[in-house]
């Protein structure tokens, strides 16, 4: 009855044990109790539905083969983040002409929720036509570096503590406030310019 200190004992890491023994029902339930949390984390970071969804399958294939080799030294949801965080950016490298798409607006998924990130940072100005104020919003975010995007949306739209976003994009906590503060500067510097232009 060994126990290993250094372990963290969790309902979702007993949980992968027994999905290493081949249980499939306790990957079910792992499956349903964070698929939500999975998409969400996806469709934040793509901003297209359909692509979503399939990224959330593979995230799982992942989850389900790693699960012989898991160690459980951290929570489970800040694994899985680590897992789809990886996958988004090894999928955006690899679809790099869709980002373009994604920038002219041409999605029919009703918005990509990344424009509300910006919402804070954008003056307002009654002048403004509204579609091209949406469509220079999601100019500026899809511009922005990746780990400065992820770092962005992990901790403001995500809720995720720095030290979170620390762990999931393997960097240190210093290093993520600044990431974030780059990143609103940023966005900060790009939207006023076109607002004063727009005068």
């Amino acid at each position: 009855m060994g126990k290993n200190p250094s372990k963290i004992i969790e309902p979702d890491n007993e949980l992968m044990k027994r999905v290493a023994r081949g249980d499939d029902d306790a990957f079910r339930t792992l499956f349903e109790r964070h698929y939500r949390l999975a998409y969400s984390v996806i469709y934040r970071q793509l901003g297209v539905a359909s692509e979503a969804e399939d990224l959330v399958q593979e995230a799982f294939l992942r989850v389900y083969r790693a699960a012989p080799k898991y160690e459980p030294t951290a929570k489970f949801s800040t694994w899985l983040y680590t897992v789809v965080t990886n996958l988004c950016l090894n999928y955006k490298r690899d679809k790099a002409r869709d980002r373009l798409r994604l920038v002219s607006g041409n999605d029919d998924e009703g918005g990509n929720p990344l424009e509300q990130l910006a919402q804070d940072d954008t003056p307002e100005h009654d002048a403004l036509d509204q579609i091209e104020r949406t469509r220079k919003v999601r100019e500026a975010i899809a511009e922005l570096p990746e780990n400065q995007r992820l770092a962005l949306i992990l901790s403001r739209y995500e809720d995720k503590s720095y030290e979170e976003v620390a762990e999931i994009l393997k960097t240190t906590v210093a290093a993520v406030k600044s990431l974030t503060s780059r990143a609103r500067e940023t966005l900060r510097e790009k939207l006023t310019k076109f607002f004063e232009q727009a005068d």
